[in-house]
């Protein structure tokens, strides 16, 4: 391969914060309004213009993961700011039909359903609302490039935006980028299933369609009344932190968009004056790197229930393919470490979202953006409490930590059941 020698240049520090979020996806945008509420000096570094990542930016208009979508379901196993969304969707009627098959509950404070279709516009609304609110500094349609690494440490990341290339210094990092792009690029350790090496999560593409003077009588996908969003094709297995590879896969899954939506007016005839109204900026991407954190949740801790003395999350997520079958759990749900998140041979930095250090499948479980919310949350108020103690992320005093996650309305037990 060629090379072109960069010139050296110096960047200009554009900015200092206790602690930088890359990725304003459930994962990252959580983290940030976490860190802010604890006290933080916040940055959150997103690439478009809006929150929301895989919820909005690949127009996944559902969330799930509240609690097990079948029995046993006596326990909420997620609240804290995941909740707080979902409570202001319904204020603001941003809420729809979920097109999973789950027991109602009543949306209220500790009695929210395992999943919600979301309006996405509504979505993007309130969750920029809460970062404005929580004091968060934010800065769109800016793209992380490099991390900042001195003797071992994460100091910050380097970034492009229409100001041009710039350094942005931090006491803590925290990686949301879903990817693991930041802890990749520090030196992190990591690993990858590509393509079909092995079992893995495929990608596709959602879009969000109109209907005309009919519709199907039974809720559609994410249902909205008036409109719906579906599942559109399947890609081929690739590597998707390859540019080559993703490129191909977006083109592939555009170009095949209406040809699965006439497969799905051919199926449902009452979709015959039904149009396509709207395709995302992003491929729903489900599956790149795993960081190799101190901890790695494996297949026993998920199917097990095992629960973990430095708990910062649970997820009662089934696995969703690796069986070959949605596998529900057959208990509340297992609990996440805070080892999980910490990445080795890396200091200054915490792993937030679905890139944390973990097998396939409980990965399929966690991956889930409510439990993604969770671990993001969790994330935040440890960067925020590194920054107010001085200590590095492995020094953090867990039980300090869980109390303050407490304080946020977090869950990290499941009672009996009475």
């Amino acid at each position: 391969m060629r090379t072109y020698l960069e010139p050296q240049r110096e960047i200009p520090v554009a900015r200092e914060a206790d602690v930088i979020v890359v990725g304003g996806g459930p994962a990252g945008m959580t983290a940030a309004i976490a860190a802010a509420r604890s006290g933080a000096k916040v940055t959150l570094l997103e690439r478009f213009g809006y929150l929301g990542g895989t919820a909005t930016a690949s127009l996944m208009a559902c969330i799930n993961g509240f609690r097990n979508q079948v029995e046993p379901d006596w326990t909420q196993t997620v609240r804290g700011i995941a909740e707080e969304v979902v409570l202001r969707l319904k204020e603001c009627d941003g809420l729809g039909h979920s097109p999973y098959p789950q027991k109602a509950y009543p949306t209220a404070p500790g009695q929210l359903e395992y999943s919600y279709a979301i309006d996405t516009e509504k979505f993007k609304y309130e969750v920029l609302r809460m970062c404005v609110d929580a004091g968060v500094h934010l800065l769109f349609h800016t793209y992380f490039c490099d991390s900042i690494v001195e003797d071992g440490r994460v100091r910050g990341v380097i970034v492009e935006n229409k100001s041009g290339r710039q350094a942005l210094m931090a006491t803590v990092v925290v990686d949301g980028s879903g990817d693991g792009d930041v802890a990749a690029r520090a030196g992190a350790p990591f690993w990858q299933t590509k393509r079909d090496e092995a079992p893995r999560l495929t990608d596709s593409i959602m879009y969000r369609i109109g209907f005309g003077a009919r519709r199907p009588k039974e809720p559609l996908a994410c249902d909205f009344g008036a409109s719906a969003v579906v599942w559109g094709p399947w890609v081929a297995a690739m590597d998707g932190v390859n540019a080559e590879e993703l490129s191909a896969a977006e083109i592939d899954a555009r170009l095949r968009v209406y040809e699965d939506f006439a497969a799905k007016q051919e199926q449902h005839p009452e979709l015959a004056d039904a149009r396509v109204l709207e395709t995302p900026p992003l491929l729903g991407i489900r599956q790149t790197r795993f960081i190799e954190c101190e901890y790695k949740l494996t297949e026993q801790d998920a199917l097990e229930g095992r629960r973990f003395e430095d708990v910062i999350a649970i997820s009662s997520c089934a696995v969703i393919h690796y069986y070959g079958y949605r596998r529900y759990l057959e208990h509340e749900g297992y609990d996440i470490p805070y080892r999980c998140l910490v990445p080795r041979g890396v200091d200054g930095l915490l792993v937030a979202g679905r890139s944390i250090s973990s097998e396939q499948q409980p990965y399929e479980s966690h991956r889930a953006m409510v439990p993604v919310m969770a671990i993001g949350q969790a994330a935040g108020v440890a960067a925020a409490l590194c920054c107010r103690t001085g200590k590095s992320t492995r020094e953090v005093d867990v039980g300090v930590l869980q109390e303050r996650l407490l304080a946020q309305n977090a869950v990290l037990s499941i009672p009996e059941r009475q």
